[in-house]
């Protein structure tokens, strides 16, 4: 890992000068933390269903997200690339190919520094990739994918709303990440499409994804960075302890599974710069307690979730569902606890000033 990234590591001071702001009043003039995130969370979601790699809905969803971020003053950019993959459609008697365009959204905030702070999270939901992944109800057309992940944009576009118009020391750089869903292919793109003195350039990259219907929010350095220098957990550590200061529960991983290392996390964006060698830290809301303890079932098996979990339902990833039957608030709670905890993260992270 290059030096770089394990020399600058922000001090707690400054966090605990940023908490007030995050916990109380805005300084920015914006309402309640989490309540830009959450109704763009339930736009996105109603309005862009099956927002499927490379389909006409997840452009669409692109276009929308690229318009709000330029009424928060960005200049974003769609950042293409190619995809190609097998799926199987509602209703079709065989499987489709498709071979297609999907899409990065991609808006900077400017740094004085050649630095970067990367902030992402995916837009796409899941592809029915079989005949019996159709006849489930597992992706496809009708998929809102509100945990999975209009939960991650929503805190994105609200993180960008609130530090707009600010200078950073070192530039922002936001992402919606397109086709994560069959094989973190935005990602990849977005790290293929950095040179390599640029990627050494990254001192953080933070992943949100699917922060809804799970038990416990939890945080997790990247696996590959973090067993090659234990400072790649230095943010992991922060994030926990902005946390404790708010008064908010958030895990990480305790390794029950050894597969899966404590502390760290798997199976979004995030892999993606971690296998580059650049430090990450992914969010999520799951529970690595329970199934096979590596993350995947989310809650306690019941009426509502009769295999623990909403990961790509068309029946239960929905708006109606997840109010129905995860406890009341959960679907405003979660979205401020995260805004809570990054805004202070990433300010940090990119030396913005505390006046």
């Amino acid at each position: 890992m290059p030096s770089l990234k394990s020399q600058w590591l922000p001090s707690m001071l400054g966090v605990a000068l940023l908490l007030g702001l995050a916990a109380g009043a805005s300084a920015d003039g914006l309402e309640v933390k989490g309540a830009l995130a959450e109704r763009e969370m339930r736009t996105l979601a109603e309005r862009f269903p099956g927002r499927m790699s490379g389909s006409e809905q997840e452009r669409a969803a692109a276009r929308y997200l690229a318009g709000r971020l330029t009424e928060f003053g960005y200049t974003p950019k769609l950042q293409e690339f190619p995809v190609r993959y097998s799926f199987h459609p509602l209703g079709g008697q065989a499987d489709d190919e498709r071979d297609a365009l999907s899409v990065n959204v991609v808006a900077e905030l400017p740094g004085r520094s050649d630095r970067l702070v990367i902030i992402g999270a995916h837009y796409d939901t899941a592809v029915a990739r079989t005949e019996a992944q159709a006849e489930a109800g597992i992706g496809g057309p009708q998929l809102q994918g509100v945990d999975d992940n209009a939960s991650g944009i929503g805190v994105i576009l609200e993180l960008a709303a609130r530090l707009a118009g600010t200078e950073p020391e070192h530039t922002i750089r936001f992402f919606a990440f397109g086709s994560e869903e069959v094989g973190l292919l935005g990602a990849r793109h977005a790290v293929s499409a950095m040179e390599e003195p640029e990627r050494d350039r990254v001192v953080l990259m933070i992943n949100i994804d699917s922060i809804i219907t799970g038990d416990s929010l939890y945080v997790h350095a990247g696996p590959a960075t973090y067993a090659a220098d234990r400072a790649a957990g230095a943010a992991r550590e922060q994030a926990r302890e902005i946390a404790a200061q708010l008064g908010i529960e958030l895990r990480t991983n305790p390794g029950l599974n050894a597969d899966y290392p404590a502390g760290t996390g798997c199976c979004s964006d995030q892999m993606a710069f971690d296998e580059a060698g650049i430090p990450v830290v992914n969010f999520e809301a799951t529970n690595w307690t329970l199934g096979d303890q590596d993350g995947y079932q989310q809650t306690a098996i019941g009426p509502g979730f009769p295999a623990g979990e909403s990961w790509h339902s068309v029946e239960r990833d929905r708006l109606a569902h997840l109010e129905t039957h995860l406890p009341a608030g959960r679907l405003s709670e979660r979205p401020a606890q995260l805004v809570s905890i990054l805004l202070p993260l990433l300010r940090q992270w990119s030396g913005l000033s505390t006046d």
